[in-house]
């Protein structure tokens, strides 16, 4: 593989054929706080997970220093229970099968029979010379041997899975033969011997379930009174009955043997109460009922038991209700229930124990019916809870656990088929992932979590490599991927996606480093279906990381909408508005052939005056969307018509101060506005002065669209002044040539202006005797004249000056010649007055 040094290939890992979504970490993701290394591949299949077959198995033993387990030959097959030896040291130099060096040639180990006592390693092994046997080993050839064959020859001299029970320097087990029921060995023929015969004769005491408790190891056995609890000191002396709890013959059944401080606790039936919670201190009188459950009326019944600090926690199953966590201080009072766990929890193939780890116990369930899940509890009702972290329900499943560091560390497997080592301390805070383990290959997922030097151990396989035993341990410069479980890749093409060059982003803090995939690069990812891809990254020093992501094509991409208008303006056509039709959007889409288009409003909708928002929603074949979004306005582009009916008003004025003059109504027609405003200068009826005014009008429509209009109104004064002449005039005189014209005012009557009176002949006019014609012109300030006419007779009397004077009758005394010289002196002063008729001032 090659290298590819420093950031450069960061930006190499983010190609690829089509835009890929950004990680959901971020680059804000810290590098993992532990590192991953291989220590060795391994030709067989390691073991390291717990085994459920009883209490007393377990996966691995340690002995000066060294890691013992056992692995399944890949050439015995599937579900054979061949077992060979191994050992590590934690090192690659170190890690070895140690099976045909220590043991003859065909010999199995039985599963789960490890034991180490400080100085050696006890273990069953079935040969074809010996049987199945108990063997013991000091790491060497030569110390490696059958402590004592116990039935000579090929016949088995130990039962499958007899258990093994460490004590001190030996070894107590059970033999398959009736000679005894119960022996010790210290791995020397000499050592190995009978303890005692528990149940004398032909039957046997079946004895198990071993549980020390200081010097005193505990366990079942059956003999003539039934299966019942025992001890034993490694004597037969010492090897005991504690109490027949159910009294005669019959069987109390002891089970889930749990040593707390110095008391022993377990279940039992002792045929009245149904299987309770006892306790014992090793003597009759101190082997007490501590809480019963009625299991034949509630359907109650506890099982799985575990120490915490002074306190006894176990788990009572119900078929009627909710299970419980419970907890005892070995008194009534101080047995409560903690939590209620959900029946689904512990239905199915269901496994279920507890791990102590710092001050705390977690209760595990693997296989149920909900998923694998794991709970918490300080011993207190608040302090137990179900841990939301790292396994929910249902999602991921533990393939191993262990007590590290105070707390407890768990490797999950995902839906995904990805890998992760996580610990917690109990708290949200406290749980977290420390490194993604090996993973990819579905057949070898991790087995197991084994602490060893400071470091823990797993077995597994990826792509890769087919069962490697693999190394972690704290070490913050480990690579460490950005890693989702699940991502969608955008497909390029209507198959899929021509993925080639993607990589998930990697946080390392090498200054080189390497990454390969299980995946072809090129190769096409096919549309909708997941693959499971695993990445695998790593560095000089021999750190490795791992990504295990499901990829799965997908049309990820809406259709493209090119020519998405920002804005429209119509104009109306109608009052309702106008019909729109929407324009050709370009709408095309990469990976679908068909693409929904959806309008709303619809095409061909008529929209009415004003603002409409129009939208437009392409939906693919995958159920990707794009909106385009523009608003259309039809607007009223026509203005109203004009609201005059009249040009010119022409009203005779009333007085002085001119007329009013009115009207028709102001009514403008609009085909698109229901309503339309007019304004004026002026309104009908208003009084206008004589002249010409000039009226303004305008419509305006709700659209602000105008018309002006003008109406010239004329205010005119037409009308003659309203005259009237004297009555005719007869005018004597003395004087033959005759006499001047004297006549009476004519009056003259006008509403708007005074009028101006013209006589003619004018006043003063000489006048011969005889008929005249006068004639009166009335003209008012407008020009308008008015005419009338009245006769002046002039008469010639010569005597008429002696019998009249100064308007009185001409006599022929002295008063007539005093009258005449008046009228002399009148006559002389009006024609003094009137010049052409007109008065003088």
């Amino acid at each position: 593989m090659g290298m590819v040094i420093g950031r450069a290939w960061l930006s190499a890992l983010s190609l690829v054929v089509g835009a890929a979504p950004a990680f959901a970490q971020g680059s804000s993701v810290q590098l993992d706080p532990m590192t991953v290394r291989r220590v060795a591949d391994v030709t067989s299949a390691p073991r390291l997970e717990l085994d459920f077959r009883g209490p007393d198995t377990r996966p691995t033993v340690e002995l000066n220093g060294r890691l013992y387990f056992l692995a399944t030959p890949g050439s015995a097959g599937s579900g054979s229970d061949v077992r060979e030896l191994w050992v590590t040291d934690g090192t690659s130099a170190g890690t070895r099968s140690v099976h045909e060096e220590l043991l003859p040639a065909g010999a199995s180990i039985d599963p789960g029979s490890l034991r180490a006592t400080p100085h050696r390693l006890f273990f069953t092994a079935t040969t074809t010379q010996t049987g199945r046997e108990l063997w013991t080993s000091d790491g060497t050839r030569e110390g490696t041997h059958v402590t004592r064959e116990l039935t000579p020859g090929p016949i088995h001299g130990l039962a499958a899975q007899a258990p093994l029970f460490v004590f001190g320097d030996s070894v107590l087990f059970v033999p398959a033969d009736t000679q005894a029921d119960l022996w010790r060995s210290d791995g020397t023929a000499e050592g190995t011997v009978p303890v005692k015969d528990i149940h004398p004769g032909f039957a046997r005491a079946n004895a198990a379930g071993f549980a020390r408790v200081g010097d005193t190891v505990f366990f079942a056995a059956e003999d003539e009174r039934g299966f019942e609890l025992w001890r034993t000191d490694g004597t037969e002396a010492g090897t005991t009955l504690v109490r027949d709890i159910k009294a005669g013959v019959g069987d109390s059944y002891p089970e889930s043997l749990t040593a707390v401080g110095d008391t022993l606790y377990f279940t039992a039936e002792d045929g009245q109460h149904g299987r309770a919670v006892w306790k014992s201190d090793g003597t009759e009188a101190g082997t007490v009922l501590v809480k019963d459950f009625n299991t034949a009326v509630t359907g109650r019944m506890p099982t799985v038991l575990a120490a915490l600090g002074d306190a006894l926690v176990f788990l009572v199953r119900s078929s009627e209700e909710a299970s419980q966590l419970w907890r005892t201080d070995g008194t009534d009072a101080g047995t409560q229930q903690l939590a209620q766990v959900p029946s689904g929890m512990l239905s199915g193939y269901s496994g279920q124990f507890f791990v102590p780890a710092g001050s705390r116990l977690y209760f595990v369930s693997r296989g149920a019916t909900l998923g694998d899940s794991l709970w918490v509890t300080d011993g207190t009702a608040a302090g137990t809870r179900h841990l939301p972290r790292p396994i929910p329900y249902g999602n991921e499943s533990v393939r191993g656990v262990a007590p590290w560091e105070d707390g407890l560390a768990v490797i999950v497997t995902t839906q995904a088929g990805a890998s992760e080592l996580w610990r917690t301390d109990g708290t949200d805070a406290g749980t977290s992932r420390l490194t993604r383990l090996p993973s990819g290959r579905e057949f070898a997922l991790p087995t197991g979590l084994v602490p060893f030097q400071g470091a823990l151990l797993t077995t597994a396989g990826d792509p890769w490599t087919p069962h490697a035993l693999w190394r972690m341990e704290r070490d913050e410069a480990a690579p460490t991927f950005l890693c989702p479980a699940a991502q969608d890749m955008p497909s390029n093409r209507p198959e899929g996606t021509d993925l080639l060059h993607y990589r998930p982003e990697l946080r390392t803090g090498a200054e080189q480093a390497w990454i390969r995939t299980s995946f072809i690069d090129g190769q096409l990812l096919p549309l909708n279906l997941p693959i499971t891809v695993t990445y695998q990254a790593g560095d000089a020093q021999g750190r490795l990381t791992y990504c295990t992501t499901v990829l799965t094509s997908r049309d990820l991409t809406s259709p493209a909408i090119h020519n998405c208008p920002t804005e429209l303006i119509l104009n109306a056509q109608s009052a309702r508005g106008t019909t729109f039709y929407y324009p050709n959007l370009g709408i095309g889409d990469e990976t679908s052939r068909d693409v929904l288009t959806v309008f709303s409003p619809t095409n061909g909708s008529v929209l009415p005056l004003g603002t409409t928002q129009m939208n437009v929603t392409a939906r693919d074949a995958s159920g990707n969307e794009s909106t385009c979004s523009f608003p259309v306005t039809v607007r009223d582009d026509q203005a109203p018509g004009r609201a005059c009916k009249v040009n010119e008003v022409r009203v005779e004025a009333e007085g002085p101060e001119g007329a009013h003059a009115f009207w028709p109504d102001l009514t403008p027609t609009d085909s698109l506005s229901t309503k339309v405003t007019v304004t004026s200068t002026h309104a009908s009826g208003d009084l206008f002065p004589l002249g010409l005014t000039r009226v303004e009008v305008v419509s305006t429509d709700e659209a602000g669209n105008s018309t002006p209009c003008e109406i010239q109104v004329r205010v005119r004064d037409s009308r003659p002044p309203l005259l009237t002449c004297p009555e005719d005039q007869t005018l004597t005189t003395a004087v033959m040539s005759g006499t001047r014209a004297e006549y009476p005012a004519a009056t003259a009557a006008d509403s708007v202006s005074e009028a101006e009176l013209l006589y003619s002949p004018v006043v003063g006019t000489p006048l011969a005797p005889g008929l005249h014609a006068v004639q009166v012109t009335a003209i008012d300030k407008a020009g308008n004249a008015a005419l009338c006419n009245f006769h002046v007779t002039v008469q010639y009397d010569p005597t008429s000056d002696m019998r009249t004077s100064m308007g009185c009758s001409v006599g022929s005394g002295p008063e007539s010649a005093v009258g005449w010289g008046a009228l002399v002196a009148l006559a002389w002063t009006l024609s003094r007055r009137l010049k052409d008729g007109k008065p003088r001032a």
